[in-house]
Parts: C-alpha cells; structure tokens; sequence
C-alpha cells in the first residue's frame, strides 16, 4: 500500500464503532424532550385544519413529510398524508430527525406511533429509525484536516416502550451491529484508490478475524496464477500492484449453509484500453463496492452470531491502461476452463467475477450463492437508483431474496435471465465474448455470469450499480456511498437458519 499523505491518521481507518447509546424503559427520561409523530391533514380537511391547529404548542405546524419544531421538552415531527404514506417516506423522516437530533441536542425520548407499527411492522421501523441514526451521522470525510473536530451532539436515543421491551432490545442489537458494518463498508468505499488497494483490504480482513470468529485465505499473483485464475489476472494486467482473491469465512459448530457470498472488487477502473471518458471518472473508486459489501455482510453475521456458514470470496483489481494491459481481441482461458474473447476491457468486473464463482462453487459447493457488483450502466438506465437488478437460475432463491429484500428494507427488483441472452455472447474465436452487443446489457451481463455456475447450484446476481452510490439521498441511504446489501445479506442468513 502507498504510504499515506502526512496529514492522515490512519486511526482513521479503523472499524467504525456505534454511535449512540440506545436505552428502553416504559418512561421517558425528563432530561430529554419527547418526539411526537404527526400525520398531515388530508387536503380536503386544510380549511378546518387552519382554525384548530395540529398542536397548540407549534400552532404553524402543518406536519409535513420530515418537517421538525422543537422546544426544550417537546420535539413535534411531521409525516406527510397518512393515506399517502409509504416506507420511503417514513424512512426519510426518521433521516430529517436523525440529522436535526446528530447536532442539536445530547439525548430524545422516542416512541413510535402505533398506527405507523400496524401499518408498516415494528421491526423494519426500528431497523430503519436505527439505520438512519448511524448512517446520518457518521462522517466520511474523513480524510479532510477537520475530520474528528465536530462531532455529533447526541450521545442517547431513548426508547420508550411499556409492552415490546424485549423485542427491542433484540433490534437494538442487530441494527447497531448492522450500522457499524454498513459504516465499515461506506468508509471503504468512501477511499480513494491509492488508499484502498488490493493490499489494503487484505489489511481490512486481516483486522476482522482478530476481532471475530473469521478465518482469511489470500491468493496473490502466484497463487492465482497456480489457480489458473485467467480473468483476475488478465484485468490486472495493467496495473503496477499486484491483484488479490480474498476468501473470509465464518464457519460456527452446526451451521446451516453455506451461504457464499462473491464481491467484485475493483479499486479502480479506468476502462483499461477501452478508456472511460474523463467526466466523473474519479467516482470508478465505487467499482470496489460490491467487495465490500460481501466483506462486511459475513463480519457482520458472525458479529451477530448467526448459526450459518458464511463465506466471502472476493476479487480485488486495479483495470489501468499500462503498457502491460490487456486488449480488445484479446482471448483468456478462465479458472473454469472456458475461453473468452474480450471485445471491450471496460467490461472488466465480468471476467474477475467469473473466477470467483468458478472457485466459490467448487470450493464451497454452496446452498446458495449471492454475488454483488456495480457491474452495468444499463441497469441504471432500467431501475435508476432506486433497485438493485436481481438475476437468478433459480426460482427458490428469487423467493429467499425477495423475502429477505422485504424484511430488511432493501430493495431488489426481478430481472429476466434465460437462454436467449446467452446466445448474444458467442464468439467466432472462443467460446464466449465478454459483451453481448447495446441492447439488454445488464442481462447479457448476468448470462456472461451463469456461465460460471454449476447449473444445479441456487445463484442470484445483484447489479448494485444504481443503488450502490447515488448522488441524491433516497429512503435511509445517504448520498454517494450507500453501503447498500449488508442489511439485504443478513437478513437472507438470518432466513436460512
């Protein structure tokens, strides 16, 4: 790894810890003001709504989506129309109080409304209060001079609760567990890529099995070359460091599984000799973004303990232009033995990937395997931001995602997958292109993947490229680095047990 610019800490780069402290009784504490939720007043109803006001002690406020009044004792919070209400919504109120709470005040009496909890469950309603806290608050500017100089105000979030104490106190646990790894990961991603190298998030996974039940198997440039590992190696070919495979497991004494979790992991991508155009190309340090998200989805679940063996496989690359790189026209023989020509060396993140299933799979011979990869613009033109594209051989595990995808507030969207996609990837010289043409890249993408698989082996691909950073902030996810698919991950563990 470079060594750092003087004026960073590398303490800095350390795992993040919680944020807060979460404490629940049946009262609240008279230290703290109380949050009040509010629903707006349906529009037919705004002409009596202005001679009697929502709350007399803020007779101006007209309980709007995220609006907030607050006094020394009592904090009002508006939703919006209830009739019109949704979890988006609900989620970015919880991020307006988060952000307004992080920097005003040391502590809150918080008590969900009970018609929000019917409408919605309690469960995704702490995860998503709990998310939105940490998240919001946890910087990531990390490599600025005045990072550390500010820190959040809030110290506790009070829970008041008479009947479901216990229950919780069990979310407590498991979305703080949860924030401090979707944290981990935005730092991650959140590096540039003299910082985040191959050799760093070695680092990364080294530090993790000193601090939880996680072994670390490592392949470096011989190891891959002895392995066999052609795409690995063919995208780093340009690169002036050397690439890794990563292989961070949690294996518990009768653990259901295993669940093999497959991350792309490029710290940078130039496009190669296929070069990006220049605008916006600094934001290619996110292409490392699915590598994270698998790294820190297996700590987490064994942070959480889960009864399930959990594997992360990821393929850490630098795709650059040097002398060395490889070419379109270019042909590779894979780790699973199959030959492919490569048209476009911009579509790097495929070829890594490959060999990562390939050996996932007949290392593991997993129950079910998830890969996560900001793998295609297409599926942005598709889905926007909003969705991860969700592709997969096997109708079982489109049931197991989308449950989990349900239950943890990430979201996924089902995409088509199936023979015909297939046939867009024949090459005249080798067996497959690495491109499938313009039309319907991001399932040509996912076809290029199923190559990989043995067709008997539960598979699904996540294209993270929307939902993975985004320039806007959307339900709890903040604005570039999203550390989307922990929650997503984990939920789906927390299913197989």
């Amino acid at each position: 790894m470079e060594p750092l610019p003087k004026n960073i800490d590398t303490k800095l780069l350390k795992m993040p810890k919680p944020l807060f402290r979460y404490t629940v009784s049946g009262k609240s504490l008279e230290k703290y003001p109380d949050v009040f939720f509010y629903f707006a007043p349906e529009k037919k109803d705004k002409t009596k709504s202005k001679e009697k006001p929502i709350t007399e002690d803020f007779p101006w406020f007209q309980a709007g989506k995220g609006e907030i009044e607050k006094s020394k004792t009592r904090w009002v919070v508006g939703l919006g129309e209830e009739k019109k209400l949704t979890l988006d919504d609900v989620a970015s109120t919880f991020v307006a109080l988060a952000k307004t709470a992080g920097k005003s005040v040391e502590g809150l009496n918080i008590a969900l409304p009970t018609d929000l909890e019917k409408k919605f469950g309690s469960e995704i309603l702490w995860n998503l209060f709990i998310t939105a806290f940490e998240v919001h608050n946890y910087p990531t500017d990390f490599l600025k001079e005045s990072y550390g100089k500010q820190k959040p105000k809030l110290k506790e979030v009070h829970i008041v609760c008479e009947t479901s104490a216990s229950s919780v106190k069990k979310w407590i646990h498991k979305y703080t567990i949860l924030a401090r790894h979707i944290n981990a990961m935005r730092q991650l991603q959140a590096l540039p890529a003299n910082i985040l190298t191959a050799e760093s998030m070695e680092k990364r996974c080294r530090d993790l099995t000193k601090e939880l039940p996680l072994t670390l198997k490592v392949f470096k440039q011989k190891d891959l070359e002895k392995l066999g590992a052609g795409g690995i190696l063919a995208v780093n070919k340009g690169s002036a460091r050397e690439p890794r495979m990563l292989v961070l497991e949690y294996k518990p004494e009768k653990a259901k599984g295993p669940l093999a979790i497959i991350g792309k992991g490029v710290t940078f991508d130039t496009g190669g000799i296929s070069l990006k155009p220049s605008s916006d190309m600094h934001e290619m340090k996110y292409d490392m973004s699915g590598s994270a998200a698998a790294v820190h989805s297996v700590a987490a679940i064994a942070e959480l303990g889960l009864p399930v063996h959990a594997v992360a496989v990821v393929g850490m690359v630098e795709n650059m232009p040097g002398s060395a790189a490889f070419k379109p026209g270019d042909v590779y023989k894979s780790l699973k033995g199959l030959t492919i020509e490569v048209q476009n060396t911009d579509a790097e993140g495929r070829l890594v990937l490959g060999d990562l299933l390939a050996y996932a799979d007949k290392t593991f011979k997993p129950k079910l395997m998830v890969n996560l990869a900001t793998l295609t613009g297409a599926i942005m033109v598709a889905l926007a931001n909003f969705y991860a594209g969700l592709f997969t051989n096997s109708e079982e595990a489109r049931k197991k995602i989308e449950e989990a995808a349900n239950k943890s507030g990430e979201p996924v969207w089902y995409m088509p997958l199936d023979k015909k996609f297939k046939e867009l990837l024949k090459s005249d010289i080798a067996d497959y292109n690495n491109i499938g043409g313009r039309w319907g890249g991001s399932s040509s993408a996912a076809a290029f993947l199923s190559l990989f698989v043995d067709e008997k082996t539960p598979w699904a691909h996540l294209d993270i490229a929307g939902i993975g950073f985004m320039k806007k902030s959307f339900n709890v996810y903040p604005t570039v680095a999203t550390g989307y698919g922990i929650r997503l991950l984990a939920q789906l563990a927390e299913n197989l047990k």
